[in-house]
């Protein structure tokens, strides 16, 4: 008997191929699409028109730089690390994605970080997105949670752009305001975040010489040309070495440049290189050209000087992105 149940069940089987039927086997779906970030830390830009619109318009080559501040919140935990993901489709992640960079951040409940990326595409728009994770999260368990996202979209066009900050204050060296700014980012900076963004500073003010003159330096001829260093002392921000950075040369700039109708292609014609000195002293009213350790010339117009170590200067500033 359990020979003919063996030999029906094979006939069955055969019967059964010969009709060309084959099991119903269902396909694996893979989600692509972005994963929810429910976190509880506060993380805005610090452009405030950025942060409002979170959007930027950018060409193929530009380099897009954005700051954002992170902020620990009652209802979150501190932040601990930063990854950056791009995408050229709206709400999009391949499940197997790996970030574009990852950065460390401090264990403090306020922060600033600078990010820069260098626009690829040639059209469309590009997705950048800051996941947060804040110090619940480990790397083989972070929930929507523990993770906060801030999104830009990058608008690409086919004309380069500039960055462009209308009246940044500096303070001179004895002066409570900051004294080094960020020409792609507009960001002003003290001590503390430095030298997490060291690198993005490129302009810094100070009055030196003798008799004592307002001059626009690069960060690291602060300290080997003028021996202006500050050292960090709160806890959070120790090891911040002001005098760090990348050369920035200056000077005069043409009387036939118009700032305010500057764009990508009178910066780029500036005739400024590695050569000019990292300092320039300056008067108010006059415009300076400047080149940065990025390769970017920009154009910096002097509205107003407070003179002296405890004063200040006010300036527009225009950069190559």
């Amino acid at each position: 008997m359990k020979k003919l149940s063996i030999f029906f069940v094979a006939i069955l089987v055969a019967l059964v191929s010969a009709c060309g039927v084959t099991p119903d086997i269902q396909p694996t779906t893979v989600d692509n699409t972005l994963p929810a970030a429910t976190g509880g830390l506060d993380v805005t830009f610090t452009d405030p028109t950025i942060n409002a619109t979170s959007s930027v318009v950018a060409a193929n080559g530009d380099n897009v730089n954005v700051s954002l501040l992170i902020k620990k919140t009652a209802s979150g935990g501190k932040p601990r690390i930063m990854r950056v993901f791009v995408e050229t489709t709206a709400n999009y992640r391949p499940a197997n994605a790996t970030p574009l960079f990852e950065i460390k951040l401090k264990n403090k409940d306020e922060q600033t970080q600078t990010i820069e990326y260098t626009v690829s595409p040639t059209s469309g728009k590009v997705y950048i997105h800051f996941d947060v994770y804040d110090n619940t999260s480990t790397d083989a368990n972070s929930t929507s949670a523990n993770v906060t996202r801030k999104t830009l979209v990058v608008n690409v066009s086919s004309q380069a752009q500039i960055a462009s900050w209308p009246s940044i204050t500096l303070g001179a060296q004895s002066n409570a305001a900051g004294s080094r700014v960020t020409s792609a980012t507009g960001d002003i900076y003290k001590v503390c975040d430095l030298d997490s963004n060291m690198k993005y500073v490129d302009i810094t003010y100070a009055s030196v010489g003798s008799p004592v003159k307002s001059t626009l330096m690069s960060n690291p001829a602060r300290n080997t040309t003028f021996s202006l260093s500050t050292i960090a002392t709160a806890t959070d921000c120790s090891g911040s070495y002001t005098g760090g950075g990348s050369a920035t040369y200056f000077a005069v700039a043409p009387t036939s440049v118009d700032f305010a109708t500057a764009d990508d292609l009178a910066l780029g014609a500036l005739s400024i290189s590695n050569t000019a000195p990292q300092y320039i002293a300056i008067e108010s009213g006059k415009v300076y050209a400047f080149l940065n350790g990025r390769g970017k010339k920009g154009l910096i117009k002097v509205n107003s000087i407070v003179a002296g170590v405890a004063g200040t200067i006010s300036v527009d500033i225009k950069v190559q992105k």
